[in-house]
């Protein structure tokens, strides 16, 4: 009897550490498949993330669009505005002149078109219209062979970090280094209609962009053009009186560099 009795706690306790055993198992199992769903969620979350980040990239695009837009037909409203003034005066001036009759409206509008007319055949200068200048000085940056840069090595950075969005600019290969933390970098004419693209971009952004990087834009892009307006094509390009071929100056330099100007001596 005490034997039997033995044998059946014996089986007892094999059924419940084999009980023990699954229910080890099913939790094992429940665990390794949380935490695969927990990286599942984990995955989704950063791509809806990702997701997210795009849209507000391209809404932030499409806002400095929609700004520049307004900005351009608030030009548009002004010049028509301009027009009608200048229309408004003409009547004006003309109904007062002596021994003349008033013009009528038609006739009004008659000699406004025939003065644009003649406005249009005028040359007009390039610094009227300022988009118009912008491309005209793109296709002078094109066509420079090389650029030397000379500027400090914080600026050279700002316009790499501004440029660099453009597939036309070109990270030239050596920057020399100066006094003063000076960098001299020779870039090519591509890379140079690239950086005033990119500059003027951020002088186009207008509210939207960080006051110091419009401030950054816009002095640079002055600086820049300041040079670049006054390049041509090395055949046609005018030569001082007295100076020789070899002197002529080989390659456009650009100095971005302010200094203080000479102060007037005091009176004795």
């Amino acid at each position: 009897m005490v034997r039997w009795g033995k044998a059946a706690d014996d089986e007892s306790a094999g059924r419940t550490l084999e009980a023990i055993s699954g229910l080890r198992g099913e939790i094992g199992k429940a665990l390794r498949e949380g935490f695969l769903e927990l990286r599942r969620q984990n995955s989704e979350l950063r791509e809806e993330l990702r997701e997210l980040r795009r849209t507000v990239q391209d809404v932030n695009k499409d806002v400095a669009e929609h700004r520049r837009e307004t900005e351009a037909l608030r030009q548009e409203l002004r010049a028509a505005e301009a027009a009608r003034r200048e229309a408004a005066g003409t009547r004006g001036e003309v109904g007062a002149g002596a021994g003349t009759e008033p013009l009528s409206e038609a006739a009004a509008l008659t000699e406004v078109r025939v003065k644009d007319d003649r406005a249009d055949r005028a040359p007009v200068p390039e610094a009227v219209t300022g988009e118009d200048t912008h491309e005209k000085r793109l296709e002078r940056a094109a066509g420079i062979s090389a650029a030397e840069l000379v500027c400090h090595r914080d600026t050279w950075a700002f316009i790499v970090e501004q440029a660099a969005r453009n597939a036309h600019f070109r990270v030239p290969g050596e920057v020399s280094a100066g006094k003063d933390g000076a960098a001299s970098v020779v870039v090519s004419g591509r890379s140079l209609m690239a950086i005033l693209t990119a500059l003027h971009a951020v002088q186009e952004q207008g509210h939207a962009a960080d006051p110091g990087d419009c401030a950054l834009a816009r002095k640079f892009y002055e600086r820049i053009t300041a040079v670049v307006d006054t390049v041509g094509p090395v055949g046609h390009r005018p030569q001082a009186a007295g100076r020789s071929a070899a002197e002529t100056p080989q390659r456009v330099v650009i100095v971005i560099d302010d200094r203080p100007g000479r102060q007037a001596s005091g009176s004795g």
